[in-house]
């Protein structure tokens, strides 16, 4: 393989959607188009053949992730119109090999997930002799959460083998050319573009980044770590983040006292009773700056802050306060603090 091409995982549910994106994709430079494993089981490989017929000149990737069956499955995507079948390395050695003659049959190659092999670098050895012709080095989403990335394996693979080396697992256009420099041959995209605001220029920017070998710079589609955390919280809103666990439960019956504000910062919790005010001024003394205060008053009145204690965290920088419980003052609190941009942000019920 001459040049390192690039290849777009449409990871959809939706057809149309996923079509949609495939053109602006193409229209940015895309080389390659995969028919990801959710698109395959949501639509069927009506999907290859819709891509097919509208891209008859693009390499087309059913990412079947064969496990079992593996004749049936390679046959099927052949005859859709797919030029590459991907198979699972876990899958038993009699399913890969029927996957590779099924692929001599109907003109279809076979690549090799790596997901999931224990071994991987042995796999890797022995490939070639299975009649692989790809091996896919790929970081599973839950060990990107753990911020893993499949850079060291794919520098590791790339010593044992001459077979395509594709990668896939979390690149965006700043870390597209670490996969071409270490070795990568295909270099597989899916959020970075799928999920872009102008899909033709994120294309045509991680293209740049794979042909100049050159970080791109990009503000999203980057993995969050401890030391950025605070600085990705800020660019979504709760409704991502609810969307991100999972809609998992979270602060019922909180609701703003000053609308249009958003705080995120670590939290100092305090746990008080009604109308006790010691903790809660105790509270402002013990945070930092950037901090919020989140108090806990079992719901109830009488209130626990007001106007003073919302001036006092102001003064010393405290970035919000969420209350389960009643805070009093509340008309004064938004006519002093609501029309400026950093003041305390007040949540209760």
């Amino acid at each position: 393989m001459d040049k390192v091409k690039l290849q777009v995982a449409l990871d959809f549910v939706e057809l149309d959607r996923a079509i949609e994106v495939a053109k602006e994709a193409v229209a940015g430079g895309a080389d390659y188009l995969e028919a990801g494993t959710p698109l395959i089981k949501s639509e069927g490989l009506d999907c290859i053949r819709k891509l097919r017929a509208l891209f008859p000149d693009k390499t087309i990737i059913a990412d079947m992730k064969t496990m079992d069956a593996g004749r049936i499955e390679t046959e099927a995507a052949a005859k859709a119109g797919a030029n590459i079948i991907t198979v699972l390395g876990s899958a038993a050695k009699s399913t890969i090999l029927e996957c590779v003659e099924a692929g001599h049959h109907y003109g279809i190659k076979v690549a090799v997930d790596l997901l999931g092999v224990e071994d991987a670098n042995n796999f890797a050895k022995i490939a070639h002799e299975l009649g692989i012709a790809w091996l896919n080095v790929h970081c599973a989403i839950d060990a990107q959460m753990l911020g893993k990335n499949p850079f060291e394996q794919l520098r590791e693979i790339r010593k044992l083998t001459d077979l395509t080396l594709s990668v896939a697992g979390g690149i965006n256009s700043e870390t597209a050319a670490d996969a071409v420099n270490d070795g990568a041959d295909v270099v597989i995209i899916g959020g970075a573009i799928t999920k872009a605001m102008d899909i033709v220029k994120a294309t045509k920017n991680i293209k740049t980044a794979i042909e100049t070998r050159k970080a791109v710079k990009t503000e999203l589609f980057k993995r969050t770590t401890a030391e950025n955390l605070h600085e990705g919280f800020l660019k979504v809103r709760t409704s991502n983040i609810s969307d991100g666990m999972h809609r998992a439960p979270c602060l019922k019956g909180i609701l703003p006292l000053i609308k249009g504000k958003n705080i995120c910062g670590p939290a100092v919790t305090v746990k008080t009773m009604p109308g006790d005010w010691a903790k809660p001024v105790e509270a402002i003394d013990v945070a930092k700056e950037g901090d919020i205060i989140v108090i806990d008053a079992c719901g109830l009145a009488p209130a626990i802050w007001g106007e003073l204690a919302t001036e006092s965290a102001k003064n010393k920088g405290i970035a919000g306060l969420i209350v389960n419980g009643a805070v009093r003052d509340t008309d004064d609190i938004k006519a002093r603090f609501s029309c400026m941009d950093k003041t305390c942000y007040i949540t209760c019920r």
